[in-house]
């Protein structure tokens, strides 16, 4: 019982560390650029904006319909 928690416990925190890891890429001369940095935990329970919206919110966006 005790190690079946203990493993979701481990679990949880690797998903947790995974999650907030940067993105990083590696340019051509060896340096590391950051692409996205590191999240913190209040990121997890921010809310999200929502992409959705009007035709004419879609097109400021650069989101809507091809007129072709």
């Amino acid at each position: 019982m005790t190690i079946g928690i203990i493993c979701i416990i481990v679990f949880l925190w690797m998903a947790y560390e995974i999650w907030r890891a940067p993105l990083m890429q590696e340019t051509e001369d060896g340096k590391l650029i950051t692409k996205r940095p590191t999240r913190k935990l209040k990121d997890l329970f921010k809310k999200n904006k929502k992409i959705g919206g009007s035709y004419s919110d879609l097109e400021k966006l650069g989101r809507g319909r091809s007129k072709h």
